[in-house]
């Protein structure tokens, strides 16, 4: 496993799983490690492992089995969407962190626990009996009942009776989609990932019941994603990564007191970093002057709503990156927040790029894609290239 410098900036900190900023309090993200049963087809169908506690024990298969099938993707209002199942998570608070949860499902299997899945900018439906069962009906999952009863061990389970099965099948058909999420923040390994238990929460294994879960800090969603090997980090796996950093990028005074105790560099340099932080000084200068102090993309030049961002994320700049002015834009604020979050990046040539999860009808009323002003210089196309990188287009 190998870890960024940014990576490692945050897994050296210790982080409540709520943090504070002088702002107050903020809930920017909820992060669940929930165990969900082993399968050995990929998630696309039941595999018919044998459970040892449950629901899946008693009846020979879990609704998680189909986690990875198609059949849990579907489109509506111009964004796809994928369906998900766990079980209950308790007192966690999915309903206020609705849309920003990210869950990261794994397995217990021949003593190991293995990463299957990650599910970011998630929505629980566990509680809206109504969306499930529309779900229910326009996916059609009662038929997925087929693949379960063709596995021998369910058979078995019921006797061998398929109408006691459908009977079970029927009941509890509408838990199944209890989870949504955009399809472009779904990831389901090829390959799943070893956990280390210790490195993540200080554990010799992490909670295996089904309806236990486990709520992360930052620092150990980090841990958990650096379990994916190298080789297996796909364009996703960037995109989700640059998402629980982002997280931190709202809080900015921690940074601001981590650099006012580096003893590195001078008082002049500890500065002209802060200013960065904050977006001024310097750097906002040097940033303002290469777009001629307007919105790099529609051209505003009221000040007071403009922001000079950081094209590469702070956390992942060196010192010099931090400083350039090479390495920023001057957007307008909600052009920033899109930005900042990953929803749209931009190409050498300028020409404005969309994530998926955006709406045909979301882009309307924020009026994208709209190119930038200018053709990026070389410098400004190579910090460009990383943000597309670090966010997955």
């Amino acid at each position: 496993m190998a870890s960024s410098q940014a990576d490692q900036y945050y897994l050296d900190r210790p982080t409540p799983c709520r943090r504070n900023c002088d702002q107050g309090s903020l809930w920017m993200a909820l992060f669940i490690a929930k165990p969900i049963l082993w399968n050995r087809n990929g998630y696309q169908e039941p595999s018919g492992v044998r459970a040892t506690s449950g629901y899946p024990k008693k009846n020979g298969f879990g609704h998680e089995e189909w986690n990875n099938a198609p059949a849990l993707r579907y489109k509506e209002d111009g964004v796809d969407w994928r369906i998900f199942h766990t079980e209950g998570v308790g007192n966690a608070p999915v309903a206020e962190e609705a849309g920003r949860t990210i869950l990261f499902l794994y397995a217990s299997h021949d003593g190991v626990q293995e990463l299957v899945g990650i599910a970011a900018n998630a929505t629980c439906l566990i509680d809206n009996s109504k969306e499930r069962k529309r779900l229910t009906r326009k996916l059609d999952i009662a038929r997925l009942g087929d693949e379960a009863w063709a596995i021998p061990s369910v058979r078995a389970c019921h006797g061998g009776k398929r109408e006691r099965f459908d009977k079970v099948w029927k009941r509890d058909l509408e838990w199944i989609p209890n989870w949504r999420c955009p399809a472009d923040s779904f990831l389901w390994l090829d390959r799943p990932a070893r956990i280390n238990p210790h490195a993540v929460r200080g554990t010799s294994k992490l909670l295996t019941m089904f309806n236990s879960f486990t709520e992360l800090n930052d620092a150990q969603a980090l841990r958990i994603m650096i379990s994916v090997p190298e080789a297996d980090r796909s364009p996703m796996w960037h995109r989700i990564r640059s998402t629980i950093l982002a997280v931190d990028e709202g809080i900015i005074s921690g940074d601001i007191k981590t650099i006012e105790k580096r003893k590195d560099v001078g008082p002049t340099t500890k500065k002209r970093l802060i200013d960065s932080r904050l977006g001024q000084g310097r750097f906002r200068r040097d940033v303002e002057r290469k777009w001629d102090g307007r919105c790099a993309v529609t051209g505003c030049g009221v000040s007071e709503v403009l922001r000079a961002s950081h094209i590469l994320a702070w956390c992942d700049s060196d010192d010099h990156e931090k400083l350039d002015g090479n390495n920023g834009l001057l957007l307008r604020a909600d052009i920033d927040a899109l930005f900042d979050r990953g929803l749209i990046s931009f190409a050498d040539t300028g020409d404005m790029l969309i994530a998926d999860r955006l709406s045909p009808a979301d882009r309307r009323l924020l009026g994208v894609p709209q190119p930038l002003r200018q053709r990026p210089s070389v410098s400004q196309r190579g910090y460009l290239a990383r943000h597309r990188q670090d966010w997955g287009f």
